[in-house]
């Protein structure tokens, strides 16, 4: 099974973000994917898919997203817009209270995609049948799942995304811990940058922004950015027993030095 694994794509259509136009490193990903990684399985997206979470932004990602060789499936963040995504996108992914959630079996793995957007905040929540959504696919699966989910579930050691992370995490580890068996890995967005963690005994892995970095503050609740490092996609490759991910850096052009010795 190889995944590929977008996250934070902050798509525009005509405004840069830190100098880099959000539509070209998004084209620039998927062509890098494709010739790469073509044998892909799909491509999950782990939200914050547009910027200002307006409907022609969501239109013009789709028809980027076209481009994809792979199936994909996307998931929302706080910098996106439930109804207009639903407007472009469809109800395919829609869960029966009105969420953007679904399950996909992808080789011998279900991804869980769960909705943590909560509208006109930049945390996340689980409220609103959300949790029993994810307590009863995993009660049904048949093979191990990877848990996908945009705010991280843990906390992070770092003020300024502890502020905006996910409310009332607890819940959401009961559950987990309820179904530790069947649960095989989680992944996250939401903090442009690579972060691994723990929860009831199960790895946790933040994917990197397709579009810029962050740098870890440990100090205050700033954000702190930096736009000269590279934009970077996941890249999950696994079998029966093994889950191993990648963090892969497209958009590097710097020098490349083989010496032909293991390190």
């Amino acid at each position: 099974m190889k995944a590929l694994l977008f996250s934070d794509l902050h798509y525009t259509l005509d405004r840069q973000i830190h100098g880099r136009w959000p539509a070209e490193s998004l084209r620039r990903a998927i062509v890098h994917a494709r010739d790469h990684h073509g044998d892909a399985d799909c491509c999950v997206i782990l939200g914050d898919l547009t910027d200002s979470r307006s409907e022609s932004e969501y239109q013009g990602l789709a028809d980027d997203l076209g481009a994809l060789p792979f199936p994909h499936r996307i998931m929302l963040g706080n910098h996106d817009d439930r109804k207009n995504f639903v407007r472009v996108f469809g109800t395919d992914v829609i869960d029966d209270s009105g969420y953007v959630q679904s399950v996909m079996d992808v080789g011998p793995y279900r991804f869980v995609l769960l909705d943590t957007h909560t509208p006109g905040q930049e945390w996340g929540t689980l409220d609103g049948g959300r949790l029993l959504w994810l307590d009863t696919a995993l009660a049904r699966s048949d093979r191990p799942c990877v848990i996908c989910l945009h705010h991280p579930p843990i906390p992070t050691a770092l003020p300024a995304f502890d502020r905006i992370g996910l409310r009332e995490p607890e819940a959401f580890e009961a559950i987990v811990e309820k179904h530790r068996a069947v649960v095989r890995q989680i992944l996250s967005g939401h903090c442009h940058m690579p972060i691994g963690g723990n929860l009831a005994g199960i790895t946790i892995f933040g994917v990197t922004s397709l579009l810029y970095q962050a740098l870890p503050n440990f100090c205050d609740d700033r954000f702190l950015d930096g736009p000269g490092l590279t934009a970077a996609y996941g890249l999950a490759v696994a079998d029966e027993s093994h889950f191993t991910i990648h963090t892969v850096p497209f958009e590097y052009t710097g020098d490349i030095v083989s010496s032909g010795e293991q390190p």
